[in-house]
């Protein structure tokens, strides 16, 4: 299961916490100021608001946000309209500092460059690149700092806000993740072996949106992989068999690893149309798991899609 972080810097007045696009909606009234996205970072968070708790990180895909307040609301209405929102949506509060110097040192200290980096992330505003002195005003100037989390859809979201003195708040949504293990292990050699001595091979370079089963453009090199086998293969026929972690409901895993196995074949498919009636799609949700799902690594490798052979 993946697990998602998100930093909100000086958020206000929320209606939705979390839209259907899985973005937390800014407070009512903000001006957007800029935007990153990467897909695989290192993240650096506070887990408590303990004067001696050390920075606890994340890997995953980010997407940060900056925004304005407006000039006629506080910081602590801010970070208290979040808390409030982030509770009622069912997110466990983890961590809330409110205005305190330690506070404002540590959220520095979080973004500083050995850590999360902020200025020296390319935020891209309305009509070019965010200015460096408005990254580092909210950076640097942290007022209130929240951090709450929640399962999503499969995905672990953890979402936190932290304030700044200037006006300005950042919105930071982390997707933890394994970085792209399909292009790397899952290479042509290492599938034929496995096609030969187990009938099946699991493939963790098929990557979804969260929650959906949309094939993600990052997945093309896997497909391109499976695809090249097929070609290899033109006699065989195979299952396409997606798989969940534990975590959520249990029908809705079950359709949710039917969906993918389903969009796997069809992405199969344009690319190999000869293909079509050599596969055969189906999902069994977190019936068979490889791992544990008690901690995220054992869930990381239960959430997969599988190419098993078939007689016919």
């Amino acid at each position: 299961m993946k697990m998602i972080f998100v930093i909100v810097s000086v958020l206000f007045a929320l209606t939705t916490p979390v839209s259907a696009a899985g973005l937390v909606s800014p407070f009512s009234g903000s001006t957007p100021i800029g935007e990153y996205k990467a897909d695989f970072v290192k993240y650096h968070y506070l887990p408590s608001a303990a004067a001696d708790a050390e920075p606890a990180t994340i890997d995953g895909r980010i997407h940060s946000r900056l925004f304005k307040k407006p000039d006629e609301k506080s910081n602590y209405e801010v970070i208290k309209s979040f808390e409030n929102e982030f509770k009622a949506a069912g997110f466990k509060v983890l961590t809330l500092i409110e205005d305190t110097r330690q506070g404002e040192l540590k959220v520095r200290d979080l973004n500083t460059p050995g850590k999360n980096g902020m200025l020296k992330r390319p935020y891209a505003g309305k009509g070019g690149k965010t200015g460096v002195g408005t990254v580092a005003q909210i950076s640097t100037q942290a007022q209130e700092y929240l951090v709450a989390r929640k399962t999503i859809d499969q995905t672990d979201v953890l979402i936190a806000v932290f304030t700044s003195r200037s006006g300005g708040y950042a919105i930071e949504q982390i997707e933890s993740a394994a970085m792209e293990q399909g292009t790397v292990s899952l290479n042509l050699d290492a599938m034929r072996n496995k096609m030969a001595s187990e009938g099946r091979v699991a493939i963790y370079g098929i990557r979804f949106d969260t929650g959906s089963a949309n094939v993600r453009p990052d997945s093309a090199a896997t497909l391109a992989t499976i695809v090249s086998y097929l070609q290899e293969n033109p006699q065989r026929y195979f299952y396409v068999v997606g798989h969940t972690d534990d975590q959520g409901k249990f029908t809705s895993n079950l359709s949710l690893s039917k969906a993918r196995a389903d969009a796997v074949v069809k992405a199969i498919i344009a690319k190999l149309p000869a293909a079509a009636n050599r596969l055969q799609a189906d999902g069994v949700g977190p019936l068979s798991p490889v791992a544990t799902n008690t901690g995220t690594d054992g869930r990381r490798l239960n959430r997969r899609v599988e190419l098993v052979s078939r007689l016919k």
